[in-house]
C-alpha cells in the first residue's frame, strides 16, 4: 500500500489524535481539524485519498461535510458517530460513503477498516489511471468488425449494458468472451468503476477461495497481513467470472450466496463485508451438460444464466478477418516498432480460407508473428505465415472443355462456377462475394441473373433438385 492523505474531521481532540496516530504509524499523511467548515474547505483544496468525518460537528452537519467528500472521486468516505440517529446513518450510507463506524469504536477494528477503505481508494485511482491510458490510445472498447453477426453482438452488448443483471457469456476459446465483458463495463453506469477479472481455471481451489473471498491477518500461516478478496476489490464496478465451468463445487456453493445477498466472509474473519459489484461470467463450456453430469450446480447456472449472449467462431463470420488483420497489423506495428505492413493479395487469401479453430486469438499471433518475423519491410506476405495458415489457399476445381463444347458456353460455365463458389465461402452474402470478385454489386445481381443463379442458397438447391430430377 502507497502512502495515502487523510483528513480527519472531529471536534474531540482525543478522536483526532488516537485515529491521527493509527493512520500514522502506517506511514500515511494525516490532515486533522475539529472544524467542519475548515475540513470543506481543505476537501475544496487539496486532495485526499481518505474522508474520516464525524456526524455530529460544531459548525456544519457531518452529513453535509460526508456529502461533499463523497462528491471527490478519488476519495473513499469513512464516518464516525456516537449518538447518531439510525434514520441518519442510514442517509450516510445511501449517499455512498465506504464504511460507518459507531463510537465508541475498538482501536484494532477502527484500523482495519481505514486501511481498507484506503487500499480501495487506491485500486481505484489506478483503475482511473489505466482506463485513462487506454482511452488515449482508443476511444472505447476495441469492438472490430463489419460482418452482421459482429455488429448484431455490438447492439446486444450495447443494449445489456445499462442493466445491472448478471449476463452469462458463451462461445469457444479464442472469440473474444473479456472483450465483450469490457465492453459491457465501459458502456454501463459503472465505467467509472473497477473491472476486476479472475480466471477460475487457472487457480488452485484454495487459492481461488483466497482469491475470491480475500483473508485477514493470521487466517493462516502466510497470512502476515490482511488482503482483500476480488469481491471486496470489484466494488463500485464490476466482477468478470472467467471459465466459470471450471469452478470447484465446494466453491460454486459459497458463490451462489455472495450472488444472492452481495455479502461475504474474507477468511479466517468473523465479519460480514458487503459489495456492490455487477457479475459478468464467460465459459467455453455448455453449463447445461455440466448440470446434467452433476458437475456444476443448477441453483447457480440459473443464477448466471440471466442475460445470456453467444459469441461465435471465427469461421462463422470470415467477413471480419480482412478487418481483424488490418486492425492487429497497426497494433502490431506500434508495439514492435516496424512500419506498418500492407497485406499481399495471396496472404490475405490465405488467411480467409483458414478454419481458425483458435478463434481471433490464433488470429492475433499469426499477424503477431508475421509481423515481427517477415521478410519484406512494407508488405506481409504469404510465406511470412505459419505453415498451417499459408498451405490452405482455397483450389478452384475449373470445369474441363469437353470434346467439341463451344467456347462461349464453357466460359458461362467457367464464370457461373467461380461465382457459386464465392456465394458459398462467404454464406451467400452478395456484398462481400462481389468485394471477392472485384465487381460492383449492381453488377454481380446481374450476372446472377443473366446466369440464372437463384438470389438465395435455398433457390440454389431447388433448381440443383429440378435439374438432377
Amino acid at each position: 500500500m502507497n502512502p495515502a492523505r487523510a483528513l480527519l474531521v472531529d471536534d474531540d481532540p482525543t478522536i483526532l489524535e488516537v485515529v491521527g496516530s493509527l493512520l500514522s504509524r502506517h506511514g500515511h499523511e494525516v490532515v486533522g481539524t475539529g472544524s467542519g467548515l475548515r475540513g470543506a474547505q481543505f476537501l475544496r483544496s487539496e486532495h485526499f485519498d481518505l474522508a474520516v468525518v464525524d456526524l455530529m460537528l460544531p459548525d456544519l452537519s457531518g452529513l453535509e461535510l460526508a456529502r461533499q467528500a463523497v462528491a471527490k472521486p478519488d476519495t473513499v468516505v469513512v464516518v464516525l458517530s456516537g449518538s447518531t440517529s439510525v434514520e441518519t446513518a442510514l442517509q450516510a450510507v445511501k449517499m455512498g460513503i465506504y464504511d460507518y463506524v459507531p463510537k465508541p469504536f475498538r482501536a484494532e477494528e477502527l484500523e482495519h477498516t481505514l486501511l481498507r477503505a484506503i487500499e480501495k481508494s487506491q485500486l481505484n485511482q489506478e483503475n482511473k489511471r489505466l482506463r485513462e491510458q487506454i482511452h488515449g490510445q482508443v476511444p472505447g472498447p476495441q469492438m472490430v468488425g463489419r460482418s452482421e453477426t459482429w455488429q448484431n453482438l455490438q447492439a446486444l452488448l450495447r443494449r445489456v449494458a445499462p442493466s445491472p443483471s448478471t449476463v452469462l457469456i458463451t462461445g469457444p476459446s479464442g472469440t473474444g468472451k473479456e472483450l465483450a465483458a469490457k465492453a459491457i463495463h465501459q458502456w454501463s453506469p459503472r465505467a467509472s468503476g473497477p473491472f476486476v477479472p479472475i480466471h477460475c481455471g487457472a487457480i488452485p481451489e484454495n487459492l481461488l477461495e483466497d482469491e475470491l473471498f480475500g483473508h485477514v491477518r493470521g487466517a493462516y500461516t502466510d497470512a502476515r497481513t490482511d488482503r482483500p478478496g476480488r469481491f471486496q476489490q470489484a466494488e463500485g464496478g464490476t466482477l468478470f467470472l472467467d471459465e466459470i465451468g471450471t469452478m470447484p463445487m465446494s466453491l460454486q456453493v459459497k458463490l451462489l450466496r455472495v450472488i444472492q445477498e452481495r455479502e461475504f466472509t474474507p477468511l479466517g474473519s468473523t465479519r460480514t463485508l458487503k459489495s456492490d459489484f455487477r457479475l459478468l461470467a464467460a465459459t467455453n463450456e455448455d453449463l447445461g451438460s455440466l448440470v446434467e453430469q452433476k458437475r456444476f450446480r443448477e441453483d447457480l447456472f440459473y443464477r448466471l444464466n440471466v442475460i445470456p449472449i453467444q459469441l461465435h467462431p471465427l469461421r462463422e463470420h470470415p467477413q471480419d478477418i480482412p478487418v481483424l488483420v488490418a486492425h492487429f497489423a497497426r497494433k502490431f506495428s506500434k508495439e514492435l516498432g516496424l512500419p506498418l505492413k500492407q497485406v499481399e493479395p495471396a496472404a490475405l487469401q490465405a488467411l480467409e480460407a483458414y478454419g481458425w479453430p483458435g478463434n481471433v486469438r490464433e488470429l492475433e499471433n499469426a499477424v503477431e508473428r508475421a509481423m515481427a518475423l517477415g521478410s519484406d519491410p512494407e508488405r506481409l506476405l504469404l510465406q511470412d505465415l505459419p505453415a498451417s495458415i499459408a498451405g490452405v489457399l482455397p483450389s478452384v476445381a475449373f470445369p474441363r472443355l469437353p470434346q467439341h463444347q463451344d467456347l462461349g458456353r464453357f466460359l458461362e460455365d467457367l464464370e457461373r462456377h467461380l461465382i457459386l463458389e464465392s456465394l458459398q465461402a462467404t454464406g451467400w452474402n452478395k456484398s462481400e462475394t462481389a468485394r471477392r470478385l472485384g465487381m460492383r454489386r449492381t453488377t454481380l445481381l446481374h450476372r446472377l441473373r443473366a446466369l440464372g443463379i437463384p438470389m438465395d442458397p435455398m433457390g440454389e438447391a431447388e433448381s440443383t433438385l429440378a435439374r438432377e430430377s
